[in-house]
């Protein structure tokens, strides 16, 4: 049960509550560009912050300070909530999902799923000349074509400069038919296809990082705790493994300081 909040309130009393526990706590800082970040003996809290963002980040970086507590390595999950199953990593993750809509990685989905449906158009309308062509190939008949000229350099970057002494020259694969206007059109296909290839593996890097960042333990207990803020009773409902494991040790005072926190949040469990 949350009572009635009053975000600047609970703000200042979570900085005086968890700076008497000898942690310094910043928040007139930037946060390294992050909402927030917590290292051994101190939390910093971006200033860019309003009141409500800065006491749920507020609550997620104590949150791995009492990870800390209790896995000084941050890296496993039955110090902090009894086991560490597969299961339980699953019901996190659902607790993360509804947290922080980031990790869903909607765009990064949408933007993947264009750039595939682009992929497959590209590929069919090289294959309508080049019948055994795959996308994954590089195409022979294009090297050739490109091997004296700078058109060479569009093949492995979207855009180039290149430097001479009588002058600089600009080229990029969007406007490759005006600065190549000789070029064959399943040529300008091709360097399409090789730009968005490019693009597609950028965004499986990205998202692969995310997923890593979202399913390390660290991160998966504090989103954990920051759901229970937010929304205890949809916390009970998609993790309620996680949520009576945090019961259990709850009861028996594992968690230094989580009582008084909760308190202050007006959480009442």
């Amino acid at each position: 049960m949350v009572g009635t909040r009053n975000e600047a309130l609970i703000k200042e009393e979570l900085v005086r509550y968890i700076s008497s526990l000898g942690l310094e706590v910043r928040t007139a800082t930037k946060a390294r560009g992050n909402r927030g970040f917590f290292k051994v003996g101190r939390i910093d809290v971006s200033k860019t912050l309003d009141d409500k963002s800065a006491v749920r980040t507020l609550v997620h970086e104590f949150s791995h300070y009492i990870h800390h507590k209790l896995d000084k390595s941050l890296k496993s999950l039955d110090k902090v909530l009894v086991e560490d199953s597969q299961q339980l990593r699953d019901e996190l993750l659902e607790v993360t999902y509804f947290v922080d809509e980031n990790s869903l990685c909607t765009k990064l989905n949408r933007e993947n799923e264009k750039l595939k449906k682009n992929i497959k158009t590209l590929t069919d309308e090289i294959r309508h000349e080049y019948p055994k062509f795959s996308a994954n190939d590089d195409l022979k008949e294009f090297k050739k074509y490109s091997r004296w000229s700078d058109l060479r350099y569009l093949e492995k970057y979207d855009r180039v400069k290149i430097q001479s002494l009588s002058s600089d020259k600009i080229y990029s694969v969007d406007n490759v038919s005006c600065d190549f206007p000789d070029i064959p059109e399943v040529f300008v296909y091709y360097l399409k296809l090789k730009s968005d290839l490019r693009k597609r593996a950028k965004i499986s890097r990205r998202m692969s990082k995310l997923n890593r960042y979202y399913s390390e333990p660290c991160e998966l207990f504090a989103r954990f705790i920051e759901g229970i803020y937010i929304d205890m009773e949809r916390v009970k409902t998609v993790a309620p493994t996680a949520f009576n494991n945090f019961l259990k040790l709850y009861g028996e005072n594992k968690y230094s300081g989580m009582r008084e926190v909760f308190a202050i949040l007006r959480i009442i469990i």
